[in-house]
């Protein structure tokens, strides 16, 4: 099984202990005959993947995406399903 350093940032759940599992988001390169890279943890390049990381690049177009909703009176993020579903209280996290 591949190891390697945690990105700073990521952040790793308060008490989980050393050899316990946890889940996060991971940007996985598909390579040839059925090989992968994990390039990234929650959006933080892994050390000497940082030219092949896409993680800084989408968060400045999202940035820049925000700034263009504030100035068009727009708020943030928008709307989309997922964020009217929350806001009417009715999604799985809303509790």
């Amino acid at each position: 099984m591949p190891s390697f350093t945690i990105p700073k940032g990521v952040e790793i759940p308060e008490n989980l202990a050393e050899g316990e599992a946890f889940q996060t988001m991971a940007t996985i390169v598909l390579g040839k005959n059925g090989k992968a890279e994990v390039i990234e943890i929650d959006g933080m390049a892994i050390a000497g993947y940082e030219k092949k990381s896409k993680g800084k690049k989408l968060a400045e177009r999202r940035e820049e995406e925000e700034m263009e909703m504030e100035e068009e009176g727009e708020a943030p993020g928008g709307g989309g399903f997922i964020a009217e579903v929350m806001q009417r209280g009715a999604g799985p996290m809303a509790r």
